[in-house]
């Protein structure tokens, strides 16, 4: 059995050169099969780093969806004679379907690895950010358009106005904000964890051959 070894920089490789009747040679073959780092690598690690974060993030996807989806409903009934900007935009409704297409999607990804499926959620999940990211602007634009206008209350009685109705819709607008960024964090969240999800199955692959 001959051994070679090379330094590059601060990497020693060693080569060992074991002839097939070398009884030697099954043991030799068994030892970095049976490590630690070799079993960590063959392990089903990626698979079930998978199966757990990001399904737990595909739910609270569909129920921010279905959220979204229920007060545009509700909201645009509502605002049926003076829509504001962001029923008239349509944002409840769009970044609902995003929501529940992507929080679908990596609830799939626990009983189906495929990588068209990761590349998928990976997209959708991109177009989630996004479209918080707009849904923060329009909801922050609708609030400072309110702000601007005069109050009412001012050319009449204190006493016989209510600023109800602008007070209502300064609070919907900030509670859509705290979504609209919750939904980026967990898009973003699901983002990252599919990225390294596809570079350790791309270095377990080539471990393996």
């Amino acid at each position: 059995m001959a051994t070679t070894v090379t330094e590059c920089g601060n990497v020693r490789i060693v080569t060992q050169v074991i002839q097939q009747k070398d009884p030697l040679a099954a043991d030799a073959i068994r030892e970095p099969m049976s490590s630690p780092t070799a079993s960590q690598l063959t392990s089903s690690q990626p698979k079930n780093f998978i199966n757990t974060l990001p399904k737990a993030l595909g739910v609270v996807q569909i129920v921010l969806g279905a959220t979204q989806i229920s007060f545009g409903i509700a909201l645009t009934v509502a605002q049926e004679d003076f829509k504001k900007l962001t029923v008239n935009s349509g944002v409840y409704f769009w970044i609902g379907i995003l929501l529940l297409f992507s929080g679908a999607s990596l609830v799939e990804m626990e009983k189906r690895e495929y990588p068209w499926l990761e590349k998928l959620c990976l997209f959708v999940n991109l177009l989630v950010s996004g479209a918080s990211v707009i849904a923060i602007i329009l909801h922050g634009t609708e609030i400072g358009k309110e702000t601007e206008k005069e109050d009412p209350c001012d050319e009449m009685d204190r006493y016989y106005c209510s600023n109800a109705g602008k007070i209502l819709l300064y609070g919907l607008n900030s509670v859509f904000i705290i979504l609209s960024l919750l939904e980026l964090a967990v898009s973003l969240t699901a983002v990252v964890i599919i990225v390294r999800s596809t570079r350790q199955k791309f270095y377990r692959q080539m471990v393996s051959t």
